[in-house]
């Protein structure tokens, strides 16, 4: 947010102030991007020192699920009782949170403080693209938005090598205990150079609602987190799935009676900001089907090493912090939907490439110019939603607007994966049978004797097999983004939309 507008026709900012707190933006946004991937090199020391092998995967998955369900309600939070207030609540509770990682003593310590720490992680995102859109004009926005975009991609580019280094030189609880000047460096320029106005009797805040679509939203994400299987698990999943459908019917339902509803349904109705929304929710299971299924391509089916496996989705983060840059120039010339579908185009193309190139047996270079492409398509598309949904979402739900964003791409991919993964695990026991398990196990680098007439080729051949229609259907998906793109609004040609509007 920033200083109430002196003239309802020519807003002030305080050109130095504005800076200070674009920087306070970027910065805790960064160190939100790098904590999302430094711990990842980290997790085999991190075991070796606390134990407590069963966690692991909770290590990433709590912070996934309270970072996620969490985006809705501080957007709403700060269309309500102010951008700065609920900033300095998210970016208080992420350093906390880093804190308690860093002196977990055990696993569970470690999980739970992961989970407070995504609480805080949850609203750094929202409300910061909620201030850069009280702070600049639609080009302007464009432009910070790309910048963004260039420091969240790099940030998790160098996330794995930093948790490397830091681990290696300093111990694991270093990768935690580094955010925390670089966050209070950013807490201090938001409590010192942030000011905002605030509504004489601003709305109440929907708490029931709120709960609803936290529990609902759980529900779901707990069916994606659980491992695929039969018995019990698929019944768990099953009541999951089912305990989430109701719950969000639920919440619909409420939302459509209230007067003040926590995510106004004309959001989720209006074809400007609905596009956007469902293609982000299609986008994400693209982006995390790609980071999933890729790597596990390259290492399971071609036997290459697990370096070689991350490497080759490197050029996704790469290309897409670069396009972002051009996707802006592109969308204040053209408009949202123009650029919408070149990086729709550009997704289904690199889709294509990369199922091409699993049935020919390419080069593993071809897999990771797929990815390239990918990359050049998330650019333009990502820069396009998120500026679509703020140009046409009224000014006093913008905040809540702008967090539904992220919240579907990562709801979307969290689903999708989940979805994409089950089908895998449908092919793979298509392909082996009752041996399905020993292609993990040997994943793993676990030496394990092989079942009569199971070689480590078959295991390949297998999951080479087993994932060529999860790139399939990801193809189907971007096909089906392109065709949403033709739904995005057209030009910002409202004259407001070329000065920042006042705080709400």
């Amino acid at each position: 947010m920033s200083e109430p507008a002196s003239s309802a026709d020519t807003p002030r900012f305080d050109p130095a102030r504005r800076r200070s707190v674009t920087f306070a933006l970027a910065l805790i946004s960064a160190t939100a991007a790098l904590e999302g991937t430094v711990v990842s090199t980290a997790m085999p020391t991190i075991v070796g020192d606390l134990q407590g092998l069963s966690l692991y995967s909770w290590v990433f998955s709590v912070f996934l699920l309270t970072s996620t369900v969490t985006m809705p309600l501080y957007g709403r939070l700060a269309d309500i009782h102010g951008r700065r207030r609920i900033l300095l609540l998210a970016t208080s509770l992420f350093l906390i949170g880093g804190l308690a990682c860093a002196f977990a003593r055990s696993m569970p310590q470690l999980v739970a403080a992961r989970g407070l720490q995504g609480l805080g992680a949850g609203g750094l995102l929202p409300v910061a693209i909620a201030v850069v859109a009280d702070l600049y004009s639609l080009r302007e926005r464009a432009r910070i938005q790309a910048l963004f975009s260039a420091i969240w991609g790099t940030a998790s580019l160098i996330g794995p090598l930093l948790g490397a280094f830091l681990t290696l030189s300093f111990g694991w609880r270093s990768i935690f205990i580094v955010i925390v000047p670089l966050g209070l460096v950013s807490l201090v320029l938001e409590a010192t150079q942030m000011r905002e106005s605030r509504a004489s009797r601003p709305d109440p805040f929907d708490w029931l609602g709120g709960a609803t679509l936290t529990v609902g939203v759980t529900a779901l994400l707990l069916a994606t987190l659980h491992e695929a299987g039969s018995g019990g698990h698929l019944q768990r999943r099953l009541l999951l799935l089912a305990v989430g459908a109701v719950l969000l019917a639920a919440f619909a339902r409420q939302q459509a009676r209230r007067k003040h509803p926590l995510v106004p349904l004309t959001l989720l109705t209006h074809r400007e900001t609905a596009a956007p929304y469902l293609a982000g929710a299609l986008v994400g299971t693209t982006i995390f089907g790609v980071d999933t299924f890729v790597p596990l391509f390259v290492q399971g089916a071609r036997g290459g090493t697990a370096a070689a496996a991350g490497a080759v989705v490197t050029p996704i983060m790469f290309f897409w912090a670069t396009s972002a840059s051009l996707g802006t120039r592109a969308l204040v010339r053209y408009g949202f939907r123009a650029t919408a579908r070149v990086g729709t185009i550009l997704i289904t193309v690199g889709c294509g490439a990369l199922l091409a190139a699993a049935l020919a047996e390419a080069p593993v270079v071809w897999i990771s110019a797929a990815c390239a492409l990918i990359g050049m398509g998330l650019g333009p598309l990502a820069t396009s939603q998120m500026l679509a949904v703020q140009h046409a979402a009224p000014e006093t739900e913008r905040g809540v607007a702008s967090s539904l964003v992220p919240f579907f791409r990562a709801l979307g991919g969290a689903l999708g994966v989940g979805t994409l993964g089950g089908l895998l695990s449908s092919g793979l026991a298509r392909h082996l049978g009752a041996a399905a398990d020993v292609a993990g196990r040997l994943l793993a680098g676990h030496e394990i004797a092989l079942p009569p007439g199971v070689t480590p080729l078959a295991v390949r051949h297998a999951i080479a097999g087993s994932l060529l229609p999860v790139f399939g259907v990801m193809l189907v998906l971007a096909i089906v983004n392109v065709v949403i793109a033709g739904r995005f609004p057209g030009r910002a040609d409202d004259p407001a939309e070329q000065a920042p509007r006042p705080a709400a």
